[in-house]
């Protein structure tokens, strides 16, 4: 029987790298949703990271191995957050949109991957927003400061989804040769 190579290194342990980096890597973005309930400021960049820790799992083990941290993460953030609806933004945006936007990406046409980026932040933003108005004075959620609301937070996306491929291109060509030739 022979040995199959990925890469020039045995299958086998290919997959074993893949299986430790997606656990030590989960690992982190447990540890990051569990800062973002406890510290009392830039709650909202804990989310961010935790989505960019999940996109380099997506570029070097795969979407099936990001798809399966994504699961871990969100149940092992739902057994130790103590706060319950703190985990819910990476439950229902930062985590999936991570793993979305690789799939997005790979369609190579431009105005659909915008068309496609801007619907799945909207799918999240409306019920993000019902929930909100319950919250929120009503002097907020009528009239014209809703489609500033909405203006504003989709120029607020744009620039999340500017700063992700940022990360992404910052990934590759700064990190990942490093870890690659370290690894070697």
């Amino acid at each position: 029987m022979e040995n199959k190579t990925v890469f020039g290194k045995e299958k086998s342990n290919y997959n074993t790298r893949k299986i430790a980096l997606t656990g030590i890597l989960s690992a982190f973005i447990v540890i990051v949703l569990f800062l973002e309930s406890i510290v009392p400021t830039g709650r909202l960049g804990f989310y961010v990271l935790a989505g960019f820790i999940l996109s380099v799992i997506i570029l070097e083990a795969g979407a099936k191995w990001s798809w399966a941290s994504y699961v871990v993460t969100c149940a092992a953030g739902f057994l130790v957050i103590p706060e319950k609806l703190n985990i819910l933004p990476y439950v229902l945006f930062f985590g999936i949109y991570a793993i979305l936007k690789y799939y997005i990406e790979s369609l190579r046409k431009t105005w659909l991957e915008i068309l496609l980026k801007f619907a799945v932040f909207n799918l999240f933003l409306w019920p993000s927003w019902s929930l909100a108005k319950t919250f929120l004075p009503q002097s907020l959620t009528t009239g014209t400061m809703i489609i500033v609301t909405g203006i504003v937070a989709q120029v607020l996306f744009w620039f999340y989804d500017i700063l992700f491929t940022a990360w992404i291109r910052f990934y590759f060509e700064k990190i990942a040769p490093n870890i690659r030739k370290n690894s070697q």
